[in-house]
């Protein structure tokens, strides 16, 4: 699956925020004021995600924007977890799916993340692969699984799409 975007897309990156990122997640920030805060990896899964999966993953550091983007991935069987494990900046982008069910990439929106902010991609979510801005860095990820191959889908984006800083005012 290819989206065909031919005309150059430069998205400006923008500060993480829960209000922000809402149409494509929750963020979680530390510190909070309560003892415990749940995330909802659990609750936004398919029945037939069975097994709940933890690992410590290595994200592609890039140092700084612009960033090319050529893949894009969703998990429609759950909603998936990242939680720095490291004091860099990151990026989280996403954007909407199209009628066709692919990544509508006029949509796309580039946060950066500080290392105290943990983000959940709801299930079904496009979403590009985790970047570090900073020092290399590794998240711990949960999400639910399958076991099926589709657990994870991927497409590769046609076009010159960016993440690039924002222009100054």
């Amino acid at each position: 699956m290819t989206p065909n975007e031919t005309t150059p897309l430069a998205i400006a990156a923008e500060p993480l925020s829960p209000a922000a990122f809402m149409p494509f997640g929750d963020v979680a920030e530390r510190p909070i004021d309560v003892r415990r805060r749940y995330l909802p990896t659990a609750t936004d899964c398919a029945e037939s995600a069975i097994t709940f999966s933890h690992w410590i993953s290595s994200a592609a550091r890039l140092g700084t924007l612009p960033l090319q983007i050529t893949t894009l991935e969703r998990h429609p069987y759950s909603a998936q977890t990242f939680i720095p494990l490291g004091s860099s900046q990151y990026l989280a982008i996403a954007c909407d799916t199209g009628p066709d069910g692919l990544p509508d990439v006029a949509t796309l929106r580039c946060f950066v993340a500080g290392p105290h902010q943990s983000i959940t991609f709801a299930r079904n979510v496009w979403h590009h692969p985790m970047t570090v801005l900073g020092a290399d860095m590794e998240f711990a990820v949960a999400m639910g699984m399958t076991g099926r191959q589709d657990d994870d889908v991927f497409v590769e984006i046609a076009g010159e799409v960016r993440a690039v800083m924002p222009q100054s005012t």
